[in-house]
């Protein structure tokens, strides 16, 4: 009986691929499909060269940048300790053309070099600061860098 048994039972099972087919089928081509659509865009900036002993004066002073400060209520353009100019945030943007215009006079009534800084506060969304860096190179700022702002409570910037 035991023959019976093992000869009925061994016979070859035979396995369906339609629905894995199916899936492949449909799978494939939507992955391919959503691929075409992925397109990463570049942001190019510099950072500030490494110098020996980071000074960038004969003085032995840090050389100072032009930086666009981007907090949550303001953007502020400043130079060293001193604020140039404050922009205030109206109805939830900032005042594009306007900072385009003070980076631009700022640029060309200084002794300013290409260099500029954005130094961006927390919460910051990222198109935000993607569009001040575009206006600092609008303005004649060839190398932008990019740092975080923390606030200093003395001088409320």
């Amino acid at each position: 009986m035991n023959k019976q048994l093992r000869s009925s039972g061994s016979a070859a099972a035979e396995i369906d691929v339609t629905p894995i087919m199916n899936m492949f089928i449909i799978l494939i081509p939507f992955l391919v499909s959503m691929a075409v659509f992925t397109h990463l865009a570049v942001l190019h900036f510099a950072l500030p060269p490494n110098s020996g002993n980071g000074l960038s004066t004969r003085e032995g002073k840090p050389k100072l940048k032009l930086t666009v400060i981007v907090a949550e209520t303001y953007c502020a353009v400043t130079r060293g300790e001193f604020m140039l100019d404050s922009l205030v945030k109206i109805d939830g943007s900032y005042d594009l053309q306007r900072l385009a215009v003070s980076l631009a006079r700022f640029r060309t009534g200084t002794d300013l070099s290409d260099e500029a800084i954005v130094a961006v506060r927390n919460s910051i969304e990222f198109d935000h600061v993607v569009q001040i860096m575009d206006i600092c190179r609008a303005a004649g700022f060839s190398k932008i860098g990019l740092s975080s702002a923390t606030e200093d409570p003395s001088t409320g910037i």
